[in-house]
């Protein structure tokens, strides 16, 4: 498993009036603040993508200016979304109360609140607590946390 393939970006094609000046600095303001992810450096890229730094060497979500592909920008459904993990719960409420607070400023942010559920595996339960956040991109950010739950002691 070490050796697994791991996801390294996520790649979406926008609407070009989302990435205007003010769009930009929009979304750097939220997903600065709320997710802790900054610019990353354009340079040599095509039709000006707004690259967006997790923190993680080599982890980005890049956002392509919707004109410049055949098929014009994303559209979807409310709950698509792509997971970002935390390794600590308390991280994830600190997110989510981070985007309440900006929530507070910008109407444009769209949360839906922390929930757990119990999975069942084949010798332990995990306990999924999860959130989706949402603010300009067409997919929303699903903050996901996983905790063993040892079946002797539930």
């Amino acid at each position: 498993m070490g050796d697994a393939p791991s996801l390294n970006h996520v790649a979406i094609s926008m609407n070009p009036e989302v990435l205007d000046d003010q769009g930009r600095e929009d979304i750097l303001a939220f997903y600065g603040e709320v997710f802790g992810w900054s610019e990353g450096d354009n340079t040599g890229e095509e039709s000006n993508p707004l690259i967006l730094y997790t923190g993680v060497l080599g982890e980005f979500v890049y956002l392509l200016p919707g004109g410049v592909s055949p098929g014009g920008h994303m559209v979807t459904p409310r709950l698509d979304h792509f997971g970002v993990s935390v390794k600590r719960l308390d991280q994830l409420h600190d997110i989510v109360a981070k985007a309440k607070a900006f929530a507070e400023r910008d109407g444009r942010v769209e949360i839906i609140d922390v929930h757990d559920r119990i999975t069942p595996g084949p010798k332990d339960d995990y306990r999924l607590t999860s959130a989706y956040i949402g603010y300009l991109l067409p997919l929303m950010v699903e903050l996901q946390h996983f905790e063993k739950v040892d079946r002797t002691k539930s």
